[in-house]
């Protein structure tokens, strides 16, 4: 089962929003940033985001894909080499 994360977002000095989990080095503890819940994914957290904050990004550092602990446990497997089966008999 999936432990849920707490997900926050800041506003970004060029304007737009960029989303971020916590503990992240570069959450800011300011009063502008706005916890948008308790989540399971950060996909489910970026549609959350998006819902309030159209123009809302994930942090490069992280939600990143290459860090993310869920991608190993989700990758694709190479698929195994068939072995063929012979069903009538040899003549």
């Amino acid at each position: 089962m999936l432990k849920a994360s707490y997900y926050y977002l800041c506003p970004r000095p060029m304007g737009g929003w960029i989303l971020h989990k916590e503990g992240c080095v570069n959450l800011l503890k300011s009063d502008k940033r706005v916890f948008i819940g308790s989540l399971y994914t950060r996909q489910q957290a970026l549609t959350v985001a998006k819902i309030h904050h159209a123009n809302a990004t994930m942090c490069s550092v992280c939600l990143n894909n290459f860090i993310c602990p869920t991608t190993s446990s989700t990758a694709i497997k190479p698929a195994r080499a068939a072995t063929p089966t012979r069903h009538t008999p040899r003549h």
